[in-house]
């Protein structure tokens, strides 16, 4: 049997260490689920089945809070979350859980960008043609992980939608 040594709170995240020395980050959330106190036995096969349930856990909190911001693809989501220690497998899985609820859309994130995108171009040159906008902005968009397809949609909707605000201004 394995103690509980310690468990650090830091923000969302804990930090639960052994006896043995082992440790691993969760959510406080995980903590309270799971109901792990300090000084509580746990055979080690059970610390392992912990460990693996909160690297999932973990690595779904970080890309949900990731993703309600709106401004990140799939691939900066999965950087970020490999950047932060999270297992690649674990990020993949948080990642397409997000997808398959509906909660990470490629395609609205690329709109949001491509508009942030064509307002500071804007602001910037106010003469800025389509294919200047085009040609600067889907480099852009392919450096950050969006697909061509995704990546001219987005743009060319943004393009649209300031095409069409211009055209009601003028009435």
């Amino acid at each position: 049997m394995t103690a509980v040594l310690s468990i650090r709170p830091s923000g969302s995240v804990s930090t639960v260490s052994f006896e043995d020395g082992t440790s691993f980050r969760c959510t406080r959330e995980f903590v309270q689920r799971s109901s792990i106190t300090r000084g509580q036995e746990i055979d080690p096969v059970f610390v392992e089945r912990l460990r693996e349930s909160a690297s999932y856990d973990l690595a779904l909190f970080h890309a949900e809070r990731l993703s309600q911001r709106g401004r990140y693809s799939k691939n900066e989501i999965l950087q970020r979350l490999r950047q932060a220690g999270v297992e690649q497998a674990e990020a993949r899985r948080a990642i397409d859980s997000l997808v398959d609820r509906g909660e990470l859309d490629e395609q609205a994130v690329a709109l949001s960008v491509a508009r942030r995108s064509l307002r500071r171009s804007l602001s910037r040159d106010p003469d800025l043609s389509w294919s200047r906008f085009h040609q600067l902005h889907a480099r852009r968009l392919a450096l950050r992980g969006f697909g061509a397809g995704e990546s001219s949609a987005a743009l060319r909707q943004a393009w649209s939608e300031l095409e069409q605000s211009t055209v009601a201004l003028r009435c």
